[in-house]
This record gives structure tokens, sequence and C-alpha cells, in this order.
């Protein structure tokens, strides 16, 4: 704790000590299960969001999976709360990370695809944090994150520099492509750098406070991490492939390729689990509000696609959802109801006290649910996109044009209008989406056509395309993100 922050309280009815801020306080809260008229948390904590690249959700340990991938992860989920069905908007890593960063879908941003920079004008999460008082820094490790983007918008620090040669296979060329820099590094260079920053800004040991601190005592943070390590290639580090070598005697390419991924997780849980060590050894990590999400998933060839981009089947856009802030939230909770990325913003919103913006978001507060205090509705309509392809067929596949899917309770519907197809799954009998019931079942799949329809047809105030820079563009075009 930080005492020129928090005062320690006890709360009578339960004898646990409590942290209230001395300035702004919650009307209520929830600590141990104990239900205090004393507010028990800080209303401005640390915030650290972790994004990571590529992790489907049912390849986590921590959502059930037989193989122990994320054993960090799962300690997040008994300190906090996970949410069991939570959905990335879209299987394409910049649209996901800005509707996450705004609590708007890639649809009302703009955003089709990579490559496309984000212009909207909606204000950032690190542009709201920011405005409240907190100090703000970005770490990422993936080009496709790079500034030229748009999201370093409200950042102080924004790193997004890599060396050649620091990730995995890829070097100077790629398909015939010369790159000219970096493409990505991995995860630990991202988090040592993020560790330094927490260093130099006296975050994590008596550095102290740093210029325009009077109170001696650094502001709050909120610190982005982007973990790219789960995304192809997979080319795990020798001790994470050997822990997690493929189970089969005499495996196929594509089993050995399923544990190489499976290794590239294992060492992405380890760097989180690093980090929220080095805060826990700071006397931070009971403070600060940590959120792990993904920004999609993979094929992994259950539906005939390796990898993520073109396809709404659960692989791609199921995702991890974790939150961890023991000072006000229950711990071990698990949360059923379906959820997206885009609820994160308002969540913070609801969670901190802040003003609400001047746009309604397409997300929702999840802060009753985090508390225990609510429930979400089970029938809530999830809806998704694929990016839009100008090809024709990608790899074998018809790609051309969009596709969309909306999940309302039990039941997905899956329509691409160019391609003609309209798919319907029960994923209460059928989790993963083998048995297409369009035909039996066209009365429950016509209220979500009308609803996908509808949603559609609303006005989006979604600025006009941006364009990167033409060495960007082909530096993504060499690694297959631009078609």
């Amino acid at each position: 704790m930080h005492p020129s922050r928090f005062e320690t309280r006890r709360c009578p009815a339960c004898r646990l000590p409590v942290a209230l801020p001395l300035a702004i306080l919650l009307v209520t809260a929830t600590v141990g299960g104990c239900r205090s008229a004393d507010p028990p948390a800080p209303a401005r904590p640390d915030v650290l969001l972790i994004t990571l690249d590529t992790l489907r959700a049912d390849h986590a340990s921590a959502y059930g999976y037989a193989r122990p991938t994320t054993p960090r992860l799962e300690e997040v989920a008994r300190d906090g709360v996970r949410f069991a069905t939570a959905y990335a908007p879209m299987p394409t890593t910049l649209p996901s990370h800005a509707s996450l960063m705004t609590g708007l879908l890639p649809r009302a941003l703009g955003l089709p695809k990579n490559g496309v920079a984000f212009t909207h004008p909606a204000p950032t999460l690190a542009e709201t944090l920011g405005a409240a008082g907190y100090r703000t820094a970005a770490f990422v490790s993936s080009f496709v994150l790079d500034r030229s983007f748009g999201l370093a918008r409200g950042f102080g620090t924004y790193d997004d520099q890599f060396v050649r040669d620091a990730c995995k296979s890829y070097g100077q060329q790629w398909e015939g492509f010369q790159l000219e820099g970096g493409f990505c590094r991995r995860g630990a260079a991202t988090r040592e750098q993020a560790e330094r920053w927490l260093e130099q800004n006296g975050y994590l040991g008596s550095a102290g406070a740093t210029a325009g601190d009077v109170s001696g005592t650094p502001p709050p943070y909120f610190l982005w991490i982007h973990l790219f390590d789960p995304h192809d290639p997979y080319e795990p580090p020798a001790a994470e492939a050997e822990l997690l070598p493929p189970l089969e005697q005499d495996p196929t390419d594509l089993q050995k390729q399923i544990a190489a991924y499976d290794g590239e997780i294992r060492y992405t849980d380890d760097q989180v689990g690093r980090l929220l060590d080095r805060l826990r050894a700071a006397g931070r990590l009971d403070d600060t509000l940590v959120i792990v999400v993904s920004d999609h998933g993979e094929g992994l060839m259950d539906h005939g696609w390796m990898h993520h981009g073109a396809m709404l089947y659960e692989e791609a856009v199921r995702i991890p959802f974790l939150v961890r802030w023991p000072a006000r939230l229950p711990r071990g909770r698990v949360v059923e109801e379906p959820v997206q990325l885009a609820d994160v913003v308002p969540t913070l919103h609801a969670l901190l006290g802040l003003a609400p913006p001047a746009q309604a978001f397409d997300g929702v507060s999840l802060r009753g649910a985090l508390e225990g205090t609510g429930t979400l509705d089970p029938q809530r309509p999830i809806f998704l996109q694929r990016r839009t392809y100008d090809r024709e067929v990608e790899l074998g596949l018809n790609v051309r044009g969009q596709k969309f899917a909306v999940r309302t309770g039990p039941w997905k519907y899956i329509e691409a209008r160019t391609e003609k197809t309209q798919e319907l799954y029960d994923l209460a009998t059928d989790p993963h989406e083998l048995r297409d019931v369009i035909r039996s079942k066209r009365k429950n799949a016509r209220p979500l056509a009308e609803g996908l329809r509808a949603w559609l047809a609303r006005p989006v105030q979604a600025p006009a395309a941006g364009k990167v820079d033409e060495d960007a563009a082909r530096r993504l075009e060499a690694l297959g993100y631009v078609q």
C-alpha cells in the first residue's frame, strides 16, 4: 500500500483491512465477500492492460484446456474474475485493439482490416485516463500496432521500436519483400522495456518521484503491454517446446504445429507472470486493476483454416478475459454471460468513476457482474465481423467481401452476402460448430438474421479510411496482412 495515497481502515463486520482514497470515494464495494458502508478500494488504482495476440480461449488452461499452457493466468483467475464467454469483435489485430481502446466496434470506427489508420474522433482509453491524471505508457510487440496506425493517441510513452531479427523467423525478407526495419519482438524484450519504464517512473522501488510529482509519489499509471508470441510462425523457445511437446508418438505436421502454438502460449504466460511478480515484490500488485485479454483466436484447421482473419467460428473469436483487483473485486468469480472487448472502456468508466463520454459506447459496463452486485443479459446479442478481403480466394478459401455474425443466447448465425452463405449453430449442443442446422432451424435463424440486418442498417459516424505510409503498407503486405 502507499500511505500517501490511501488511509487504512477496517470493515467492522468482517475485520478486514480496507484501503480508502483520501479524495474520491466509491459508494459501495465488496471486500472478501463483506459488504461495507465504507468504500474499501481506491477510486484511482493503477491500471495494467495486457493483450495477448492470437490466444484462443480453449487453448488456455485457465479456460479448461488439458495442457498446462497458462498457469499464471490460472492464478489471475483465482485471484479475480474470469469471463467464460468473451468475444473479440473481429479476428484481426488492429480493429480489435481499437475496439478495446474506445468501446466502439470496428464497423463504427471505420476499420475494416489491418493497415488502415485509426482516425475516428472517439477518445481512446489512454486519452481519457491521461485527462484523469494517469501517467500513460504502451509497449507493443508487433508492427501491426505501429504508431502510424493511430493507437498511440493519449500515451505519453509509446514503445513500438523493433530491431531486425528480434522476433522468431521474421527476418529482413518475406515473400520476396525487403523489410526496412524489424517487424516484432519477443515478449521478454517487451516486458523488460515496460519494467524499465516502471522503474524509471518510481513504481518498482525506491526511485521516488519523477519530475512534476510535487507530492513525492508518482501519479497512478495506465500501462498497456501487448505480447505477440502466440502469432504464427509458432517457434517457442526450447524450454517451452520441451515442456509441451506433441503428445503423439508419431505426430503429423499439424500436431507439431499445435504443440508449438501451445508452447508459445506457455512462454507468453510466463512473461505475464514475471511482470506481475515484479509488481507484487514492489507492493503494488493488489492496488493495481489488471485486465488480461486476447485480440482474437486461431483456426488450427478446426474448420479448414490454420490462422485467423477469414472465419468467424468460435476458435477465431472466443478469447480469454480476466480481471484482477483484490482491493475491490471478489476472488474466483466466474461470469458465464457473453461479453466483448468493447465492454472494457465502459467498465473502467464505471469502476473508476470517470465522466461518461459524449458518444455512446457499443459495449456495456460489466461493473455489476465483476462486483457480484448485478447480472448480465444472457440473451445479449454479440455482433462479429470478418475483415474485408479484396481478393476472391485466400489460400484456397473463398473470401471476397465481408462476413458478419451474431450470437444471441445459444444460437449463432453467420452470413456472407458476397459468398451467398448462411449458417446457424446451436452452441449449447454443438460448441465446436460442427453441425450447421440452418436448413432444419430456419425459424430460429430468422430473428438473428433480422437483428443482424438491423445492426448493419444503423448509421455510423465512421470517418473516411485513413491510409498508412507506403513503407508501412509494403511491410504489412509482405507479411500477409494487407490484401
